[in-house]
C-alpha cells in the first residue's frame, strides 16, 4: 500500500468514525425520549431499570 492509499485510508475511517459518532449521538438522544415518554406517561420508574450509558454517562 502506498503513501496515497494510506492517506486516503485514514481520511475513510476519520469520516466513518464521525457517522459512527453522529449514530451513537442519536440513538442516546432517542433512548432519553422514551425514557422521558415512559416517565411521563405510563409512570415507569426507570431508575430502576439502570442508570448509565455504556460510557457511564448517566441516562435519561
Amino acid at each position: 500500500m502506498n503513501e496515497q492509499q494510506v492517506s486516503q485510508l485514514l481520511q475513510a475511517m476519520a469520516a466513518q468514525t464521525k457517522a459512527m459518532n453522529r449514530l451513537a449521538e442519536s440513538n442516546e438522544a432517542l433512548v432519553t425520549i422514551i425514557v422521558q415518554t415512559l416517565e411521563e406517561e405510563e409512570g415507569i420508574d426507570t431508575a430502576a431499570l439502570g442508570g448509565n450509558y455504556l460510557s457511564g454517562k448517566p441516562r435519561g
